[in-house]
């Protein structure tokens, strides 16, 4: 179901992102704060939910309820303001949309730690962030480091389990030149899209500023929902960061795909996954013998034949429960191409069929051959190129019949 927090009445009334928004009622259904839960600095005010005030040193966070089912795709769209710059930079420091499964009163540090990450304004590994969260972080302060673009780019970044925290949060996309400058006072229109596994914002109007792979396993409970809200804060700069509108719509989990985040025995082996990838890509692969001819294969996207079973006798191999997904650079310069275990066809991947592993199977599907007395398995790539890019896994049952 549509979630419509804040602001029904702005839409009646017209405001568009980049024009200035003139004072507002509420209404009554979202006045009385029902659906949101406030903590730290978060406020409801009038027209808007404000996450800091123009203050020294701030934090807040807002938080949805219930929970929402993400592992199928959502799509989320909101108008934010920020206004009332001064000190550093001036204005600072900037705030993220968070999906979070630690709770109601979920929140973390000020300054640089943009209330979901590590530090508490000045990168303190004692304060840790909210763990194992996902963020779109719209970063209005330089900190003067390398690690730090700029003080007007758009991140999406991830957290770790506490102990495997650092500052910057790990970005797994950044768009480090953005058209519009997000601390000019004016009402802007974001919008975030999740189909699995690509993650794609949206500023204003165009094209997505930022396309990648997410993985969302880490932030969702068994049942694939998290919490969904915002965080913000401020140092020793600061300005208003204000939300006027929030619309959440999760998709259809009904509707058939394979492509989905594995709720997977892998998940004890998250410390194994490769570093450096978006989607988690286990080191290497796993394979379990489960009965006379019956085994459970996680195979990694990024090794060739990278999983076999014995096979003396040339039985039929039948692959049964195929789920996950990797995604896959098929083009020296081309897009990623991300797919479940049925792969994409040769004019979605870009790319030829003749120079595929198995020239008669999508590319990237999970396919398998049997030779020398055993049954391989690999995700169909591109012949003599390099499978190391790669990210993801499939996860299946073999019976040899």
């Amino acid at each position: 179901m549509l979630a419509r927090v804040i602001v029904a009445c702005m839409a009646l009334m017209g405001i568009t992102a980049g024009a200035r928004v003139p004072a507002q009622g509420i209404s009554d259904a979202v006045a009385d704060g029902r659906q949101i839960h406030l903590v730290g600095a978060a406020r409801l005010l009038g027209d808007r939910l404000r996450l800091t005030p123009a203050g020294v040193q701030r934090v807040g966070a807002a938080w949805f309820s219930p929970k929402q089912k993400v592992t199928a795709g959502f799509e989320t769209e909101f108008l934010f303001q920020l206004t009332d710059q001064g000190g550093l930079g001036p204005g600072a420091d900037g705030f993220a949309f968070v999906l979070q499964n630690e709770g109601l009163n979920a929140i973390a540090g000020r300054g640089s730690a943009g209330g979901f990450a590590i530090g508490d304004g000045w990168h303190d590994p004692t304060k840790p962030g909210i763990p194992r969260s996902i963020a779109v972080f719209f970063d209005t302060y330089y900190n003067g480091d390398a690690d730090d673009p700029s003080d007007n780019y758009v991140a999406i970044c991830t957290n770790g389990a506490i102990p495997q925290m650092h500052w910057p949060p790990r970005r797994l996309g950044v768009a480090r030149k953005l058209k519009i400058h997000m601390k000019d006072k004016r009402v802007h229109k974001a919008r975030i899209r999740y189909k699995p596994p690509m993650m794609a914002v949206y500023l204003d109007d165009g094209e997505p500023i930022v396309r990648v792979p997410v993985d969302l396993s880490t932030v969702v409970d068994p049942s694939g929902y998290t919490y969904v809200g915002f965080t913000a804060s401020t140092g020793n700069g600061w300005e208003n960061h204000d939300i006027l509108d929030f619309h959440f719509q999760p998709s259809d989990p009904n509707v058939s795909s394979d492509l989905f985040v594995v709720q997977s025995e892998v998940q004890f082996l998250r410390a194994n996954c490769l570093e450096g990838r978006n989607l988690c890509t286990p080191e290497e692969s796993i394979v379990e013998e489960r009965g006379p001819g019956f085994y459970h294969v996680i195979l990694p996207a990024h090794l060739e034949w990278g999983a076999s079973i014995p096979n003396p006798y040339g039985r039929t191999v039948a692959i049964e429960g195929a789920r996950g997904m990797v995604c896959q650079s098929l083009q020296p310069r081309g897009p990623e191409t991300c797919s479940g275990p049925g792969g994409v066809s040769a004019d979605e991947a870009h790319t030829n069929p003749s120079s595929m592993l198995d020239r008669g199977a999508n590319a990237g599907a999970l396919i398998t051959k049997t030779e020398k007395g055993r049954a391989w398995f690999s995700v169909n790539g591109t012949r003599n190129r390099s499978f190391a890019r790669n990210e993801g896994f499939f996860e299946f049952d073999v019976r040899l019949n």
